[in-house]
């Protein structure tokens, strides 16, 4: 990761453009069936949906929605680099806009 994204927003300040970040998820099929879905390097964000598909919106969803508020609260966003992958988890970069 970047360490330019972990800078604070400064509340005010005027953007031309959107935040475009990365995310490292992990879609995990559960027991009955739906979709569990987690962004690896955003600590605390996931998701889950009855579909793969709708399990990755609802995770793209919950990214956007923590970084914003991270950006509203003017704090640094807790990227990670190191974390653990869950077993037979299927492996998907997604890119989100705040």
């Amino acid at each position: 990761m970047e360490t330019s994204r972990n800078v604070p927003y400064q509340i005010g300040e005027a953007r031309n453009e959107p935040l475009s970040i990365r995310c490292h998820v992990a879609i995990v099929r559960e027991s009955e069936g739906d979709f569990s879905a987690i962004v690896l390097n955003l600590p605390g964000v996931g998701s889950c949906g009855d579909t793969e598909d709708e399990a990755i919106a609802n995770v793209r969803e919950a990214a956007v929605a923590a970084v914003e508020s991270f950006m509203h609260d003017n704090a640094v966003i807790p990227w990670v680099e190191t974390y653990d992958i869950p077993a037979g988890a299927k492996m998907k970069w997604i890119e989100v806009n705040a």
